[in-house]
């Protein structure tokens, strides 16, 4: 006696596609509901920069920062989280007069300029910017009646920067904040964090489970009570 016959195995095949038609359709349903969310970046009232997006794998990196990606992929295996971003402080003096009662002063005649003791001289503004470079970056302008011989300008910017990144319960929703302690502008933040594969031990899961349907076998309907095991495809 057979104990599959034809007629078994073709229901059998059936149950198998409608079981995998199921799963696929959950699954595109699943990630359809995840990118209800968008990844968006703002500055709130505190001045802190804030940007909601998903992990992803370390190959979405080269779309988003062509040159970060390049500088990274050799060690993309190891890398779990990172954050690039530029930011700016700017510091405007404005007009500064000076006081006499301040100032530390030599005087110095025209002739020992070389300057011609009739000739009137007309005040005019000097201005002098710095060499280009990525760190910092000033204008001068000094308001003279003979361009000065030479300037020196001291300055140092400093900050302290906060970074938060927070999940958002279960979901692959990332919530990351920088905030400064100055009022410097933050911007071209690149943020990656590696979405994080489930191992098979976390992916399988027994436990008690009651199931009814068709025993094509039988030839009946049915209820079966026992242990069920379930792996976790996502």
């Amino acid at each position: 006696m057979k104990i599959f016959n034809e007629k078994c195995v073709l229901i059998m095949i059936a149950l198998f596609l409608v079981i995998i038609g199921t799963l696929y359709f959950s699954r595109t349903e699943l990630k359809k509901s995840e990118k209800l969310v968008e990844e968006v970046e703002y500055i709130d009232s505190t001045n802190t920069y804030n940007k909601i997006y998903y992990e992803k794998e370390i190959s979405s990196l080269r779309k988003e920062n062509k040159e970060l990606f390049d500088s990274l992929k050799k060690y993309k295996k190891d890398i779990d989280f990172l954050v690039q971003f530029k930011y700016k402080k700017s510091y405007e003096t404005g007009v500064v007069h000076t006081k006499k009662n301040n100032s530390q002063s030599v005087t110095v005649t025209k002739e020992e300029q070389g300057i011609n003791p009739e000739e009137k001289l007309e005040a005019k503004t000097y201005e002098y910017l710095s060499e280009p470079n990525d760190t910092f970056e000033y204008k001068l302008r000094i308001n003279s009646e003979k361009e000065p011989n030479w300037y020196s300008l001291s300055a140092n910017v400093k900050d302290k920067f906060t970074i938060v990144n927070k999940s958002k319960d279960d979901s692959n929703i990332n919530h990351i904040t920088i905030g400064s302690q100055g009022s410097c502008e933050i911007s071209d933040v690149t943020v990656f964090k590696k979405k994080e594969k489930k191992k098979l031990r976390d992916r399988i899961s027994i436990g008690p489970g009651a199931t009814a349907g068709y025993d094509p076998i039988n030839k009946n309907w049915g209820v079966m009570v026992g242990i069920g095991v379930s792996y976790d495809l996502w």
